[in-house]
This record gives structure tokens, C-alpha cells and sequence, in this order.
């Protein structure tokens, strides 16, 4: 996995996180133009993910899923001042491991 990937992979899991976000006041508040961002969100995340899966969906959807906690993790603690035990960054280093044990996973085609 080069640094391109790696972009890709945090890019989209933060894009996804951020929809997220304008999906979440959409509903609150009901104004067209969160729903019109948070789907504009998605298709840019889409579109940087579609490299990941073209290594692989199993490996894909592992990485995506392995980065999501770490994106959301990171957020929580730089915007909302949360503070993570050692259990939380237990799960957090083994999932960067995850990522970069199928990062060096050979694609065959």
C-alpha cells in the first residue's frame, strides 16, 4: 500500500463520517441543503474508495472498516477533548495492524 492509498483510505473514511454528520442535521432540521452536501460527500468518498476495492472487496472492506474507528476515534478526541483508556488504544493499534497486514497482502489477478 503506497501513500496514495493510504490517503484514499483516510479520506474516504472521514468523507463517510462527515456525511454522516449533514445526514444526521438533514434530519433534525429537514433543510435541502445538508441533504444535498451530505450526498455530495458520499459520492467523493465513493469515488476515492473505488481504488481500495479494486485491490480486493474482502481486503477493501477490511480496511474501510478497520479505518472508520480510528477517523472517528481521532475526531472525537482532537474536536470533542474525549479521552481514550488503554483498552480503547489496544483496539486502535491492532486496528492500524489489520490495515497494515492486508495492506501487504499480495493482489492477485
Amino acid at each position: 500500500m503506497n501513500g496514495t492509498m493510504i490517503f484514499q483510505l483516510v479520506t474516504s473514511s472521514a468523507g463517510f463520517a462527515a456525511g454522516s454528520v449533514f445526514l444526521k442535521r438533514y434530519a433534525d432540521s429537514g433543510a435541502w441543503t445538508d441533504l444535498g452536501t451530505a450526498f455530495g460527500i458520499f459520492a467523493v468518498s465513493n469515488l476515492l474508495y473505488v481504488p481500495i476495492l479494486a485491490r480486493g472487496l474482502a481486503q477493501g472492506a477490511a480496511m474501510s472498516s478497520m479505518a472508520h474507528p480510528i477517523v472517528v476515534s481521532t475526531l472525537g478526541v482532537v474536536i470533542f477533548g474525549e479521552k481514550l483508556g488503554p483498552y480503547n488504544l489496544t483496539g486502535l493499534a491492532m486496528a492500524l495492524i489489520t490495515i497494515w497486514l492486508f495492506s501487504m497482502a499480495q493482489h492477485t489477478a
